[in-house]
């Protein structure tokens, strides 16, 4: 193809999905172009472009169901999607205890107010993906809302690819969704299918799925679902996306949402666009935006309205971004706050400390019991009393990062992890947590560095070249993303069955071989 003929490709494929193709982008997207010319047996590329017009312009000749056909058959081979469940402690935190709980008591407060109403709670999770994410609102929200079943509650999960929302639909998935979360939380939730784990169908109940084109399609649609929203979270999506079409997009997400509705993205995907239609509310967590809206109702939420907030789904601690809750106890959260400061707020309070200064293993104890519990502002604190006290502490400042890398403090997490790496310039666990924050923010070229660096200093280990495998696999270069992938199964191959791995701690060497061989075969 001349590169006249790839720049119309390009700005076709821009135009009908909002999707950015690269320079570094264009010999895969001819690659795919290629492989559906073939597979339609079209004797040129000109007549596939006219067929994929077609879609756009109804006056074309190729127009019809013909082409929209073809447009779900590419699409699926432009994206690749890549979630599981409870991504982003930090966010979910934020959800849990801040957001969610707000809109709640919104919503009952309205209910009051109208006679025979049940209270309703409209969310749509925008580019999700395989599903992951939509389920895990649903778990969270049967958790946060006691008498959840007397509600009407809207949880829309939307994709571009066709097949990712097949498999949401189905939501059946393999353990790799569930590298986030503790295996023995698993069949409170979902039910075991041979290796794989299914939804468990009151939560599938919950949750709406079907194709959505972020880019092209009229939204808000006041004569159906898709309008007066509580709240929007489109994560990971927009970093795929043109700048103008984002801007576009962000325009109808803020009509969608209701007054003082929410709208939540990844870290760092809004930068530089137009947001007067919100209002930026900056939390230790994460950066969220709400319409803004003079009418908008405020609602704090205290302690005296009663609500029993019990943890959500755990976080595995063997992730550099993970931290671990205890779910056998339900706790109200409120309660615990009125007696220490919440997570999502900095205190500068010091920590109430009687160890004498030479005995730094008994405090990095005491500093990692609370990092366990999920008390990370004390742990915190605790933490930092130990640099203080003893400054090249290599534990304490890679725990300090691992913290606020947690609370989306990408900032400080890095500052604290180059401290790290200055005292142990060998040891790989910095560098995986600058690796995660790097593709949070859609730095790839900057999270391959990383891992990169990892593989240099540890040869087998095996969750960088994985996660270099789905990097490079969203980057549509699977050639060497498949070769991550051999590698990492080569490695697998001299491990026992029944080894538990060390970054993800409830998946076996054998389980995540057959996840390996079972991907590397859909992609041949």
């Amino acid at each position: 193809m001349s590169e006249v003929l790839i720049q119309l490709f390009v700005q076709l494929i821009s135009n009908y999905t909002g999707l950015r193709i690269r320079t570094q982008d264009r010999e895969a997207l001819c690659r795919k172009l290629g492989s559906r010319i073939r597979s339609l047996k079209l004797s040129s590329p000109e007549d596939y472009y006219k067929l994929l017009e077609g879609g756009i312009d109804p006056n074309r000749a190729f127009s019809g169901i013909a082409t929209q056909g073809e447009w779900r058959e590419l699409i699926t081979l432009l994206t690749t999607g890549e979630s599981y469940f409870f991504r982003d402690s930090g966010q979910f935190w934020l959800l849990e205890n801040v957001l969610l709980p707000e809109l709640i008591a919104y919503q009952r407060q309205v209910s009051r107010s109208t006679v025979n109403s049940k209270p309703s709670l409209r969310i749509w999770s925008a580019g999700c993906s395989t599903g992951e994410e939509p389920y895990s609102l649903a778990i969270l929200l049967t958790q946060l809302i006691p008498d959840w079943e007397n509600w009407n509650l809207f949880i829309l999960g939307t994709d571009l690819n066709h097949e990712s929302i097949a498999q949401a639909k189905q939501g059946l998935y393999s353990p790799w969704s569930f590298r986030m979360v503790e295996p023995e939380r698993l069949p409170q939730y979902f039910q075991q299918h041979k290796n794989q784990w299914k939804v468990e169908e009151k939560y599938r109940r919950l949750v709406t799925f079907r194709v959505g084109n972020l880019a092209r399609d009229r939204f808000p649609d006041l004569t159906g679902d898709l309008a007066h929203l509580d709240f929007i979270i489109c994560r990971n999506v927009f970093v795929y996306f043109e700048y103008q079409v984002i801007g576009e997009i962000l325009e109808k997400f803020a009509k969608t949402l209701r007054p003082g509705g929410y709208l939540m993205t990844a870290h760092a995907e809004l930068h530089g666009q137009n947001l007067e239609q919100f209002n930026p509310k900056v939390f230790a967590q994460s950066v969220v935006y709400q319409r803004r809206d003079n009418s908008s109702i405020k609602i704090p939420v205290s302690p005296s309205q009663g609500y029993n907030l019990p943890s959500s789904l755990p976080l595995s601690s063997s992730s550099g971004l993970a931290t671990s809750k205890n779910l056998d106890q339900v706790k109200n959260k409120f309660t615990r706050h009125k007696h220490q400061p919440p997570l999502y707020r900095s205190s500068t309070s010091s920590p109430d400390i009687t160890l004498k200064n030479s005995d730094i293993s008994l405090l990095l104890q005491k500093a990692e019991t609370l990092f366990n519990a999920d008390r990370l502002d004390e742990s915190l604190q605790t933490f930092q009393h130990i640099v203080r006290l003893q400054p090249r502490h290599f534990q304490a400042y890679y725990l300090i990062a691992k913290i606020y890398a947690n609370l989306g403090n990408y900032h400080q997490a890095e500052r604290y992890c180059q401290q790290a790496i200055s005292i142990d310039a060998l040891s790989v666990q910095p560098y995986y947590i600058m690796a995660h924050i790097a593709e949070e923010k859609g730095e790839f070229e900057r999270a391959k560095y990383w891992l990169k660096r990892i593989l240099y200093l540890a040869p087998l280990s095996l969750s960088a070249y994985l996660e270099l495998a789905a990097i490079y696999e969203r980057e549509s270069d699977l050639k060497r993303a498949n070769k991550m992938r051999r590698t990492a199964l080569d490695i697998l191959d001299t491990l026992p069955k029944d080894y538990s791995l060390e970054y993800a701690e409830k998946i076996t060497s054998s389980e995540l071989k057959e996840y390996l061989i079972t991907t590397l075969k859909n992609q041949e």
